[in-house]
């Protein structure tokens, strides 16, 4: 008698046991899951990252806009940034001349030499001798010949 008693008492703990193991490591997981806090994945640093972003694009939708905020970039060191902001304007106003400029240049302080002259020569196209033109070729050393680019501007 003994041994049957024993081996039920024995298969109800072990189930018991097993119970609580899979419930610790559900909660462990849950736990795993929580967004510690000023984390990326907490929701008020998420809100108040979509609301700089919003207020940028505000900001940077018109050609005056989005050269102030281009400067104030890069004069805090992100010259990334401010190239960005510029390369997004030219998206709305391909034809604009200022912001034109100042994302060559920046393009070349970021060691992007030909996308920098790139678009210098685009300006070159457009506005030739003008000084926007040559805040580019000073800061390029140059601006790419276009001549090697079909209308479209894709390489032959």
């Amino acid at each position: 008698m003994w041994g049957r008693n024993a081996v039920g008492v024995c298969r109800r703990t072990g189930a018991v046991v097993a119970a609580l193991v899979v419930s610790a490591g559900w909660a462990g997981l849950a736990h795993a899951q929580e967004a510690p806090e000023g984390s990326a994945a907490d929701p008020a640093v998420n809100a108040a990252l979509v609301k700089d972003i919003e207020a940028e694009t505000d900001e940077s939708a018109t050609e005056a806009g989005a050269l102030s905020l281009s400067q104030a970039k890069a004069a805090k060191g992100d010259l990334t940034g401010a190239a960005a902001v510029l390369e997004r304007y030219l998206l709305i106003d391909r034809n604009a001349v200022e912001p034109r400029a100042e994302y060559a240049v920046l393009l070349c302080r970021l060691d992007d030499v030909s996308s920098g002259q790139f678009e210098g020569a685009k300006l070159a196209s457009e506005v030739p001798d003008s000084e926007a033109l040559g805040r580019v070729k000073e800061a390029c050393g140059g601006v790419a010949d276009l001549s090697e680019y079909t209308a479209k501007g894709e390489a032959q």
